[in-house]
């Protein structure tokens, strides 16, 4: 098993953990947000909450279930560049989870290498969750991120 696959794996289990206690509005605060969307402050919330745009690291690197939010500007290892959800046929014609997400993120990750500075080089991961559907129809959601480049310093 590769690290990609063990990582991916990973953070699926751990994110249908969290998913499965974040329909409880209490586990995470509510977060400032700008009018363009940006974080204010830091905050720690789960994995599968982040939007498109946030900058955020994993709070430990052995449960990427939590990761701590924050504003752009500040120091931070990760920027969500993409979200979707598959459903299962997706996945099953892709020839696996890990195939059907690599390929959905693939066009937003290649846009997103383009933004960044000259002799950057960053990576694309995923974070992947499950959830069933009101007529109980299961849809895996994922979030593509990317690692970003260090905060210049001031």
């Amino acid at each position: 098993m590769t690290a990609f696959t063990r990582a991916t794996t990973a953070v699926l289990l751990a994110s249908a953990t969290v998913s499965a206690l974040a329909g409880c509005s209490l586990l995470y605060p509510e977060l400032s947000r700008d009018d363009s969307g940006q974080v204010l402050e830091p905050a720690v919330i789960g994995s599968t909450d982040l939007l498109v745009g946030d900058c955020f690291s994993f709070v430990d690197g052995s449960d990427l279930a939590e990761a701590e939010i924050a504003p752009c500007t500040t120091d931070h290892t990760h920027i969500v560049i993409g979200k979707g959800e598959l459903a299962k046929t997706e996945i099953s014609e892709a020839g696996g989870l890990q195939n059907a997400v690599s390929s959905s993120c693939s066009e937003t990750f290649s846009e997103f290498k383009e933004t960044v500075t000259d002799g950057v080089r960053p990576d694309q991961e995923f974070i992947v969750s499950e959830r069933s559907t009101d007529d109980g129809v299961l849809i895996t959601d994922y979030a593509c991120i990317a690692t970003d480049a260090p905060v210049p310093a001031a």
